[in-house]
C-alpha cells in the first residue's frame, strides 16, 4: 500500500461516518484535521465524503455562512482563511503593498464584508455579534496589523510612499475591536506622523477627493484613528486614557451590529466624542515646522500636546434623523460646509436586482444637541451615502454646523460657528473627521482646524440624564 493511500485496517474504518465526523469536529487545529483524514479511508471519507458535510458545518463553526454556497466552495474558502490567517501573523503591516500584505488583506476584507450573512450570536451585553468578527478579533490581538511593536520602515527607493486603500480601509474596520480591550496599553508609534496629518490645512489634506469629492482619503481618516487611539488607550499619552476606562462597556466604542450595505443609514441616538486642538499661535508654529524638516532633528521634536484631549475631555451628544424638509437648512451652512453638493450617478455602485430598493441618492438631515465644557450647544447637517471605499461598503459623509442659538433665524451670522466634516465608517458606530471655526470665510490653505471622533453608545450615561432633568425642572 503506498504511503499516501488511506489504511483499511484501523480501528476508524469500523466505526460510523457520524462517530468519526464528530471526532473530526473535537479537533482543534487544520493541521491536526489533515492529519486525522489521512490516517484511513473512513477518516478521509468522514472529512471529505458525503458531500463535503463535514466543511459546511466547520466552516459555520467559524464564519458567517451565505445561503446556497455548495460545500465545495465553503472549503476551498476555509483552508484558504486558514493558510493566510495564520500567515498573517508573521506579517508586517507597513502600506499594503507586498504580496503577502495583499492577499492576508483581501481576506480580512472578505471576512468584514461577509459579516451578519448568516445567524448571528449574541455577545455578554447582549448585542449582535457574528462569527466573522469573533476570527477578526483573533486575527488582530495574534498579528501586528494593529498592534505592532515596532515603527513602520521608511519605503524603499522606487517603493511606493502611500498607503493602500484596501489596507487602510481594513485596519479602519479592525480598529472598532480595540476600544474596550481590558488590561491592554496600546503604543501607536510614529504619532507624530499622524498629529501632522490631522492639524494640516484642509487643502493639504482634504477629507474627500475625486471629481465628485466622493473618494475618501482613506490615509488620512488612518492618522486621525491613530491620534486619537494615541490618547484614548495609552495610559502615558493624556488623561483620555484614564477616562475611557472608567466608562462602562455600553459608553465605549463598538462594533458593527449588522451586515454592510451602500446607501443612506440614519445614525444612532446618543453618541459620545472628543475633538483636539492648538490654540491657533501654536498651531501656526506647528505647521511652519512641520514644512520646514531640515531644521527639525527629529518628527518627535515637532509634537505639541494636543488640548481638550490632555484634560481628558468628553464630550455627549444627541442625534436625530429629520423628516424631509423638516427644518431650515441656512444658506451660510451650505456656504461653509457643502454638504448638498450635486454628485454623479458614476460615483454610484451599479445596483444588483438585490440592491433596486437602495436609494443611493437619498440624503437624511440631522439636528443635535449637547454638552461642552460650560456650553450648550446645537448642530444641524446631513449625511450622505458614498460608494464603497476600499472595497468596503456602508460608508457615508456627515457635516453637522455647531452653534449656539436654539432660534437662529435672525442672528445666525453673527454666531459663533464651528463646522464638522467627517466619515463614518460602515456599521454607524464610529465616525473620524475635522473640525474647523467657520464664523468667517475660511481661507482652507491655512484654517483653523483640528480632528474629532464620535461613537454610538446604547443609551445616555447617567450624568447626562441628571442634567438634562436639571435644566428641565428650572
Amino acid at each position: 500500500m503506498g504511503r499516501d493511500t488511506p489504511s483499511t485496517t484501523t480501528a476508524f474504518n469500523k466505526l460510523p461516518i457520524e462517530l468519526n465526523k464528530a471526532i473530526a469536529h473535537y479537533l482543534e487545529t487544520d493541521k491536526d484535521i489533515s492529519n486525522y483524514s489521512q490516517l484511513c479511508r473512513a477518516t478521509s471519507h468522514a472529512v471529505d465524503g458525503d458531500n463535503l458535510s463535514f466543511w459546511r458545518t466547520k466552516f459555520r463553526e467559524k464564519y458567517a455562512c451565505k445561503a446556497g454556497v455548495p460545500n465545495k466552495d465553503l472549503k476551498q474558502k476555509y483552508t484558504l482563511r486558514s493558510k493566510w490567517l495564520y500567515r498573517g501573523t508573521g506579517v508586517k503591516f507597513v502600506r499594503g503593498h507586498g504580496k503577502d500584505e495583499r492577499q492576508v488583506v483581501e481576506i480580512l476584507a472578505e471576512m468584514i464584508n461577509e459579516t451578519f450573512q448568516g445567524p448571528a450570536q449574541l455577545d455578554e451585553e447582549g448585542h449582535p455579534r457574528c462569527p466573522n468578527q469573533v476570527q477578526l478579533l483573533k486575527f488582530i490581538m495574534d498579528s501586528r496589523i494593529l498592534l505592532d511593536k515596532s515603527r513602520p520602515p521608511p519605503p524603499k527607493k522606487g517603493q511606493p510612499t502611500y498607503v493602500d486603500q484596501r489596507l487602510a480601509a481594513v485596519k479602519l474596520m479592525c480598529a472598532h475591536f480595540l476600544f474596550d480591550l481590558e488590561g491592554l496599553n496600546q503604543y501607536v508609534f510614529a504619532v507624530e506622523e499622524s498629529q501632522q496629518a490631522v492639524y494640516a490645512p484642509t487643502n493639504e489634506a482634504p477629507i474627500y477627493t475625486g471629481p465628485s469629492k466622493t473618494d475618501v482619503n482613506l490615509e488620512w481618516v488612518l492618522h486621525c484613528l491613530n491620534f486619537f487611539r494615541h490618547h484614548m488607550t495609552n495610559k502615558h499619552a493624556s488623561q483620555l486614557c484614564d477616562k475611557m476606562r472608567d466608562l462602562p462597556a455600553s459608553q465605549k466604542p463598538s462594533v458593527w451590529r449588522g451586515p454592510l450595505k451602500n446607501g443612506s443609514h440614519p445614525l444612532g441616538k446618543y453618541w459620545k466624542g472628543t475633538y483636539a486642538y492648538l490654540e491657533n499661535p501654536d498651531l501656526q508654529k506647528f505647521r511652519r515646522m512641520s514644512e520646514d524638516k531640515k531644521k527639525a532633528l527629529r518628527t518627535e521634536d515637532i509634537y505639541f500636546a494636543d488640548m481638550n484631549v490632555e484634560e481628558g475631555q468628553i464630550q455627549s451628544l444627541q442625534i436625530d434623523s429629520i423628516k424631509e424638509g423638516g427644518m431650515k437648512w441656512p444658506q451660510i451652512f451650505e456656504d461653509r460646509l457643502q454638504s448638498l453638493r450635486k454628485i454623479s450617478n458614476e460615483d454610484h455602485p451599479t445596483r444588483t436586482r438585490a440592491q433596486h430598493k437602495v436609494d443611493y441618492s437619498k440624503d437624511i438631515q440631522l439636528t443635535g444637541w449637547g454638552h461642552d465644557y460650560d456650553d450648550d450647544f446645537y448642530s444641524l447637517g446631513w449625511l450622505n451615502p458614498l460608494p464603497e471605499q476600499g472595497g468596503i461598503p456602508g460608508w457615508q459623509r456627515i457635516t453637522l454646523m455647531k452653534h449656539f442659538l436654539d432660534e437662529f433665524e435672525q442672528e445666525i451670522e453673527e454666531d459663533n460657528l464651528w463646522a464638522y466634516e467627517g466619515v463614518v465608517l460602515p456599521g454607524g458606530r464610529i465616525i473620524l473627521g475635522r473640525w474647523w471655526y467657520a464664523t468667517d470665510e475660511v481661507d482652507f490653505d491655512n484654517d483653523y482646524n483640528g480632528p474629532f471622533i464620535l461613537w454610538a453608545v446604547d443609551e445616555p450615561d447617567l450624568e447626562d440624564e441628571e442634567g438634562t432633568q436639571a435644566e428641565d425642572d428650572a
